[in-house]
């Protein structure tokens, strides 16, 4: 079976970047993670559908959608994870439009978590709260889901709190880096998981290289896919409509 693979950057994705992605892994990435903060914003850490959407279309390479405001996630503030919360659904549909990702059995999203600013129970609550209210109105399901390092025992314990409080996480994307190494793979279900990672939590993706560097100095992080919720996990995933294309 051939692994399930991805890439994800905090810059505007190239065919230059495709290219040296797709050497690496032997393979095209089947998704690229690109970051989502708020409508209209124009740093090229953040998706920029003018550039980007033509591209992911063309090669038929699904977006991740990753929301970014890691710095908010600590903050036992629930109304500022509601907030957030809205701020992403309203940039994610903004660009892919609500028409294009109503069709979609549901749009995952993970919450960007570092080891560094761990998760809070609090903020979850109201992130996700606001992600799925800010999809309903327009007929959009979003699927809250967490990146976090897999050695990241706050991170998971402070979810596991969120989820006994009523509040959903779809999926988690753990950091398991062990060397620069490629292929990434296989999937190893007895190693790839979290400290305190809730039972009920599907594992779906496992960072296994961070901050790859090319011969332009640009970052690559490269990421397998869970055999056991590839099916899950893809249908998610959001391939830009042709309608967006120029």
């Amino acid at each position: 079976m051939v692994d399930c693979v991805g890439i994800d950057q905090a810059r505007t994705a190239s065919a230059s970047c495709l290219h040296v992605a797709t050497q690496k892994l032997g393979q095209q990435p089947v998704f690229w993670g690109r970051y989502f903060k708020d409508p209209g914003n124009t740093s090229s850490i953040q998706y920029q559908a003018n550039l980007e959407s033509d591209f992911f279309n063309t090669n038929n390479i699904k977006v991740l959608p990753v929301g970014r405001q890691t710095a908010n996630v600590s903050e036992p503030d629930s109304d500022l994870g509601e907030q957030d919360g809205g701020d992403n659904a309203a940039a994610i549909i903004a660009t892919f439009g609500a028409d294009h990702l109503s069709t979609m059995p549901e749009v995952a999203v993970f919450l960007d978590a570092e080891i560094n600013n761990p998760l809070n129970h609090v903020y979850y609550q109201g992130w996700s709260a606001g992600l799925i209210a800010g999809g309903s109105s327009q007929n959009v399901t979003f699927a809250p889901c967490v990146y976090g390092h897999h050695n990241d025992g706050e991170t998971w314990s402070e979810l596991g709190k969120a989820l006994s409080a009523g509040s959903i996480c779809g999926a988690a994307w753990i950091v398991f880096m062990d060397s620069m190494n490629f292929p990434i793979g296989p999937w190893q279900p007895a190693r790839f998981t979290g400290k305190n990672m809730p039972a009920s939590v599907r594992v779906a993706i496992a960072q296994r290289v961070l901050d790859f560097q090319d011969s332009e100095h640009r970052a690559y992080d490269f990421n397998l896919v869970n055999p056991a919720h590839q099916d899950w996990l893809l249908p998610r995933l959001v391939l830009p409509p042709a309608s967006l294309v120029a």
